[in-house]
């Protein structure tokens, strides 16, 4: 019996739009070639670096201000801001749409609710923002939050599902993990743990009940 649902953040909740945020970073920042590093479930490179801890923001804002055009089109001189760095790096995560926030506060009224996320301290803190805009701090919905920068490790390495587990004390045969990557679902198969792929384009609500079902069968 499934007792624990364990939720990715962007993809599954936060739908995502890498196609403006690589938009951002060459017409803001002047940065035309981050989508070598940003990809859609693990990211690589020095941006893997900051979503596993291994570089501060400060450290990541510098790299970005490394690579970008110092100069605007018409030859001034560029200035490149944190905040100009931070909002093209946050255009990769759109609004919650109020069917998410409606289908987690559902399920948490049955399950405990954990949050399982390849993130950011740049992005997580956007999150936050995200959910407080629909009126709910992250913490509110969640137990408890796992989260890549702070683990030092990012899905789907095996090791971020078994501290995940441990600190939890969840067991993997009654826990649910849902996620948009074919990688991360096995990981989290492979863990143990009842696993669902889900697209962005898809009923959280309808999708999670429907297997909830199938297996109290």
């Amino acid at each position: 019996m499934i007792k624990n649902l364990v939720f990715d953040l962007g993809g599954v909740i936060v739908p995502l739009n890498r196609v403006a945020c690589i938009r951002a970073f060459n017409e803001v920042v002047g940065y035309k070639d981050f989508g070598d590093v940003l990809r859609s479930y693990r990211q690589v490179g020095y941006f893997e670096k900051f979503e596993t801890g291994r570089i501060t923001a400060p450290q990541f804002r510098d790299i970005i201000r490394s690579r970008a055009v110092m100069t605007t089109a018409d030859g001034q001189p560029r200035v490149v801001t944190d905040e100009q760095i931070d909002y093209s790096l946050n255009c990769f995560l759109c609004g919650i749409p109020q069917d998410r926030i409606d289908a987690l506060l559902r399920f948490r009224k049955e399950y405990r609710m954990l949050l399982l996320s390849n993130t950011n301290p740049i992005g997580m803190n956007y999150c936050r923002k995200l959910f407080r805009a629909r009126g709910y701090d992250v913490k509110e919905i969640f137990e408890r939050l796992y989260l890549s920068y702070q683990m030092r490790v990012a899905k789907p390495d095996p090791a971020i599902f078994r501290k995940m587990i441990a600190d939890s004390g969840i067991i993997p045969e009654e826990t649910l993990y849902i996620d948009d990557s074919p990688a991360n679902v096995e990981a989290g198969r492979a863990a143990g743990l009842h696993s669902l792929l889900f697209s962005s384009k898809e009923d959280l609500y309808g999708k999670i009940s429907e297997y909830l079902q199938r297996e109290q069968r």
